[in-house]
């Protein structure tokens, strides 16, 4: 028999935000991003610091912790977006505005 959900269980399980991901495939991730960035040292030694500095960041946050994050993260991205897309002066935004007020 199945367990019974808490409604906040169920809710949360029907969120695309949420990490599904464990603390050791978001490390994989970041590792597979520096060996990418290993194969030019020199011009990407500061990308590959910054990732190092956030493996160590996943390693240390509890796993709560970076599940709340990461729905905050997409959350601030969608938004981010959003607002470049608005902000870019002869963009896609600007013209399906002009398309719709011809």
């Amino acid at each position: 028999m199945a367990k019974k959900l808490s409604r906040k269980e169920y809710l949360d399980s029907l969120d695309p935000d949420n990490l599904n991901l464990d603390k050791k495939d978001l490390i994989d991730f970041c590792h597979k991003c520096i060996d990418e960035w290993k194969k030019n040292k020199m011009a990407n030694w500061k990308f590959i610091m910054a990732m190092e500095l956030i493996v160590n960041g996943v390693r240390i946050t509890p796993e709560n912790v970076l599940k709340a994050v990461w729905k905050k993260i997409l959350a601030w991205f969608w938004d981010l977006q959003f607002q470049n897309a608005l902000a870019e002066e002869d963009g896609m935004l600007k013209r399906l505005r002009d398309l719709g007020s011809g």
